[in-house]
């Protein structure tokens, strides 16, 4: 009876959808390894929608300036909200008076994508051979090393490396990872958390990876060992992207979107662009992204407090 009742939802509820443009609404600054997935994923759902699905770029706002246009945006479909996780995760917990509702605002789709975070230093400026040679460093001169972050997301594996090792660092807010990179580079800033996309950089000698933050090593950089095999426990900090409607969007048109957002994931365009970003698929069932994001939020809060994070 469920099954026939959905069924005949979506011949009523969805039909003809989509007639028109798609828009959607992206933190991620264009060019970034995010954008590029986002890009890729938007084109082949129109390719299977058959209309065109436009990427805007909202930076800005640790992803809140995104979230809010989507969170009040008209619920018919046509505007979706491609995030990562921080704006679901991480804001609530150190952003006062969020402008969107992380829990009521939408209609949580999916999980996409997934990777961890990678430490990066400036060679010149950090000569360590492994993450925990460069912890030694950090305690015997605190104060002295600098970090660059973009969210909390990239914020947090800092801070938590200070409260478990009790050591004490520096960090400088970006707008970007576009505008932080060049500073690690000429060594306005010694060391940064961000994900796989910056591993150019490490195959140009310009920069050196020293920890991946997972409990097991990087598919895309095997030899690179993980904080914990570095004898640095409590590192376990990773990233992932997830698909969300506005708030009240028809049931027949989510499961339509769902539908067209799992299948584009599964194409080789997707999947070449989260390899070149070190990012692995990341799909749940219709139902279980909403289960999944309050089970991390509470998490992320834990380890927010336990880090000293206050809101702001």
């Amino acid at each position: 009876m469920l099954m026939c009742f959905l069924a005949g939802a979506d011949a009523s509820g969805a039909v003809g959808f989509p007639e028109k443009p798609i828009k959607v609404v992206t933190p991620f600054t264009p060019g970034s390894a995010p954008d590029v997935y986002t890009r890729a994923l938007a084109s082949e759902m129109s390719k299977a929608a058959g209309v065109p699905v436009v990427v805007e770029n909202r930076p800005g706002g640790s992803s809140g300036i995104a979230a809010q246009l989507i969170g009040s945006a008209k619920p018919d479909g046509y505007n979706l909200l491609i995030s990562g996780n921080v704006a679901f995760t991480g804001n609530p917990h150190v952003i006062k008076n969020l402008p969107y509702d992380p829990v009521n605002g939408f209609v949580p789709l999916t999980t996409l994508s997934k990777g961890p975070m990678y430490l990066y230093v400036n060679p010149d400026k950090v000569r360590a051979a492994s993450a925990k040679e460069f912890l030694q460093q950090i305690k015997s001169n605190p104060g002295r090393f600098t970090f660059g972050y973009t969210s909390i997301t990239s914020r947090l594996p800092a801070e938590v490396l200070q409260q478990t090792a009790a050591v004490k660092v520096v960090g400088a807010a970006y707008r970007s990872g576009n505008s932080m990179m060049p500073d690690l580079i000429s060594g306005e800033i010694d060391f940064m958390f961000t994900d796989f996309s910056a591993w150019t950089y490490v195959s140009s000698g310009k920069i050196k990876a020293l920890a991946v933050t997972d409990e097991v090593r990087s598919p895309f950089a095997p030899d690179l060992p993980t904080f914990r095999e570095s004898g640095i426990d409590g590192m376990d900090i990773g990233f992932w992207l997830a698909a969300y409607l506005p708030a009240m969007t028809p049931e027949p048109i989510v499961q339509k979107m769902y539908r067209l957002l799992v299948q584009a994931n599964e194409t080789p365009a997707v999947q070449a662009a989260m390899k070149a970003s070190g990012t692995l698929a990341f799909i749940q069932p219709l139902g279980q992204l909403g289960k999944y994001q309050t089970k991390e939020r509470d998490l992320w809060g834990k380890i927010i407090r336990a880090a000293g994070i206050q809101a702001e």
